[in-house]
């Protein structure tokens, strides 16, 4: 997931259904704190819109840092950022750990940059 499409996905009820059925599910957040679709789409529609010549699309980039990784420990998942590709690895297992052996969802909020 992307982090915009994992907030639009409503991801406290998602890790809450996924508790009462015992539903061990690994989610793994490319977090570029943007919403390229929002971006995409109001570029799109209006070439030369407002969207278009402002500095930063409306409603479209996140400039509050959002830990998604702690939506899944309200439902008792394993949740973690990563903002190091060398912890990358390691934060995986740990994930994978809880997942498998424990039974438990996991979310990795992995920081990353934005190409555009």
């Amino acid at each position: 997931h992307g982090d915009g499409s994992y907030m639009f996905n409503v991801p406290i009820s998602a890790h809450y259904v996924a508790a009462e059925n015992d539903l061990p599910i690994l989610t793994v957040v490319f977090n570029n704190q943007r919403w390229q679709a929002v971006r995409g789409s109001a570029l799109g529609l209006h070439p030369d819109g407002y969207a278009a010549k402002a500095n930063q699309v409306p409603l479209a980039h996140f400039n509050t840092e959002q830990h998604y990784e702690k939506m899944v420990e309200v439902s008792g998942g394993h949740g973690e950022q990563v903002t190091d590709p060398e912890k990358l690895q390691p934060a995986l297992e740990r994930a994978l750990k809880a997942v498998m052996v424990e039974k438990r969802q996991a979310v990795i909020n992995v920081m990353a940059s934005d190409p555009v």
